[in-house]
């Protein structure tokens, strides 16, 4: 899926060494331009090296800093040029070379330009203008606020209306800038906790703000969407021979959704066995989705039940929290025993996970040997969550009802890592909250949740006061 490529043979065993100890599992193939210095020999080597069914690398040290901006002006969008602060990639520490490494493979995810051929933002390296004050960091993701459902929930946290079908760049701390056109128009503010997020306009011109209709959007993520595509395809289909079963667990949210399209198109249909696993805790609108899209794609689907909501009913089992988060152990148990009542022979597992979901998931490789005879493949690693969503859109499907509603991810409604943004649309939005209040669980987790807010305002307050005394231990 990734190769890397450096100058020469020296900067290639410095990071093969820096690849041993942090990414030894990935099998990434490394690649020289033997020592070229100049633009157009480096040129002539990256044709011998590069083609449009893998993602690409190359790091430079700053004494090629002019080559490398030269490069970067005219390779395809499947190469990521980036520049290590030191003079010589030899001379750079393996982990600040892993660092450097996770920046350059986080742009593949995190570049976007804006066109004014399409009025519209497009997804991938070097395709438009830069956006104002925009940086990369391994830990940020993309994705799109569509819809008149996401954009109503804004100007309600915000105070004012800014532009339809906006880029949210996703930060730390909770902290998303949301861009219109190339400007910076507003920051959102979503807090683990509480049922409030904050935002605030900043300054720029409205008259300038543009915005986004959405089938210009796709029309102009159209080459890079199909690009991507290609090297998901590509990548899955180099274990079509291996594989006698293929298992797609299918949980309703964008990611999931998007592999099982990808799987779909390069695995006989016949192979492919997809798995969703209800909690009973589930959004109705997941499993209406889930319902509706597995009949448009003529797939059978296999559920199987969690039992979420029996442990809390029941079985006096506490709501889940992010300490205790039982209620994934038994949606894990059930998808594991599913997956070994219908793995035949070689059984790939194919998943949505993505690069920007965690750090503990950015460090697994794309594919993961679990036996002898079951691997698990990640074919969407290195797109963010804008890609996912234009891409199942370009498929011809929708997006889950919760996205067009608001929703940054999909889980159970009682989801311990449902954050301030998702609750303040679930307690805001008529025809979500309306119909969630005829079940009980649903009004056990608002009151479990209020009071956590609660307890964690008292706790602050203590925390204050013991400060103040000067009587902490």
């Amino acid at each position: 899926m990734i190769e890397l490529i450096v100058r020469s043979k020296r900067d290639a065993d410095a990071v093969k060494a820096m690849l041993r100890t942090f990414y030894d599992s990935w099998n990434i193939e490394i690649h020289t331009l033997h020592g070229a210095r100049k633009a157009d020999d480096a040129l002539k080597e990256l044709e011998n090296i590069i083609n449009e069914n893998k993602f690409y690398v190359l790091l430079l040290g700053r004494e090629d800093e002019e080559t490398a901006l030269e490069l970067d002006r005219v390779l395809p969008p499947n190469v990521s040029v980036h520049i290590v602060p030191r003079a010589k990639i030899r001379n750079t520490r393996i982990e600040h070379l892993a660092h450097e490494f996770d920046i350059a493979r986080s742009k593949f995810r995190l570049a976007v330009s804006w066109s004014k051929e399409h009025s519209s933002f497009v997804l991938g390296l070097r395709q438009g203008i830069t956006l104002e004050n925009y940086e990369y960091n391994p830990a940020y993701d993309v994705f799109l606020g569509l819809g008149k459902g996401f954009n109503n929930m804004l100007r309600k946290v915000i105070g004012s209306s800014i532009c339809l079908n906006p880029l949210l760049v996703r930060k730390f701390g909770g902290v998303h800038d949301i861009y219109c056109g190339i400007k910076r128009v507003a920051i959102l503010e979503v807090p683990d906790e509480g049922f409030r997020p904050k935002g605030k306009t900043v300054p720029y011109d409205r008259a300038r703000v543009d915005n986004v209709n959405l089938t210009d959007l796709i029309k102009a993520n159209e080459n890079i969407l199909n690009m991507y595509e290609k090297i998901s395809k590509s990548f899955l289909s180099e274990f079509i021979d291996w594989a006698d079963t293929v298992i797609v667990p299918w949980s309703g949210g964008k990611d999931s959704t998007a592999v099982l399209l990808l799987a779909l198109d390069v695995f006989p249909k016949d192979k492919v066995k997809v798995l969703f696993s209800d909690t009973g805790t589930e959004f109705p609108w997941t499993i209406d989705y889930v319902d509706l899209v597995s009949e448009k794609l003529g797939i059978e689907v296999y559920k199987v039940y969690a039992g979420v909501d029996k442990g809390l009913l029941e079985e006096n089992m506490p709501m889940p929290t992010h300490d205790n988060r039982w209620c994934t152990s038994r949606k894990i148990a059930s998808v594991m025993t599913a997956i070994a009542k219908l793995s035949e022979g070689n059984t790939l597992i194919i998943t949505g996970d993505r690069d920007a979901e965690s750090r503990r998931r950015s460090l697994r490789p794309p594919v993961r040997v679990l036996d002898k005879n079951t691997i698990m493949l990640t074919p969407i690693k290195l797109w963010s969550g804008a890609h996912v969503q234009l891409y199942i859109l370009k498929k011809g499907l929708r997006l889950n009802p919760l996205y067009e509603k608001g929703f940054y991810r999909i889980g159970c409604y009682i989801c311990p890592a449902l954050r301030s943004w998702e609750l303040f649309i679930m307690t805001n939005d008529l025809s979500i909250s309306v119909k969630l209040q005829k079940y009980p669980l649903y009004h056990k987790f608002i009151k479990h949740r209020m009071d956590l807010q609660v307890k964690t305002k008292k706790d602050e307050e203590a925390e204050t006061t013991c400060e103040l005394l000067s009587i902490c231990g």
